[in-house]
């Protein structure tokens, strides 16, 4: 009788697939990687407008030409990435961000603090420009915030982010 005996040899497998099991365990050398790529990624859909689909521009960026989000920049570079063990965070503390991200709606009487104005005009007619002060007083605000995905992870981030985890996983580097 002809016979064919094969042995699989699997230790250098199980040893490999071994270390691969560790480096997951601790996995925070890859997160902080994929944390830099969405901050640039962030980053990019700001001075892009929003990316794939560029946001609807704000009534401010459209009267003054300047962008939509990104007046003071504040938003911007508020925008904080931290891996606490196996967690990765990127966001934001500023409380308008959500408004923004999510769209929102602000109604109801709210308190104007008295305050001065510069006016140049009075009545309708140019006048010389002068400081005048403006009692305190109840306005009524019916204020719709679009929606404005900046914290938006890209199909191209996905992929980038799946690389630098493979590799982490089979050499440790990354």
């Amino acid at each position: 009788m002809v016979q064919i005996k094969y042995t699989l040899d699997d230790r250098a497998a199980k040893a490999t697939l071994k270390q691969a099991q560790r480096r997951l365990e601790h996995p925070e050398k890859a997160l902080k990687s994929c944390g830099l790529v969405l901050l640039r990624s962030i980053a990019k859909n700001f001075k892009a407008g929003g990316r794939p689909v560029r946001w609807h521009p704000s009534r401010r960026a459209v009267i003054t030409g300047g962008q939509t989000l990104v007046k003071t920049a504040r938003l911007m570079r508020s925008i904080t990435m931290r891996v606490l063990g196996r967690i990765l965070r990127v966001g934001t503390s500023v409380k308008y961000a959500a408004a923004h991200q999510l769209g929102a709606r602000i109604r109801g009487n709210f308190t104007v603090k008295q305050h001065y104005r510069f006016i140049m005009r009075a009545f309708g007619k140019p006048i010389t420009g002068r400081r005048v002060m403006v009692r305190q007083h109840t306005r009524n605000v019916d204020i719709r915030i679009r929606q404005r995905k900046f914290l938006l992870v890209q199909d191209s981030d996905r992929r980038v982010m799946g690389r630098i985890v493979a590799e982490y996983t089979t050499t440790g580097e990354r």
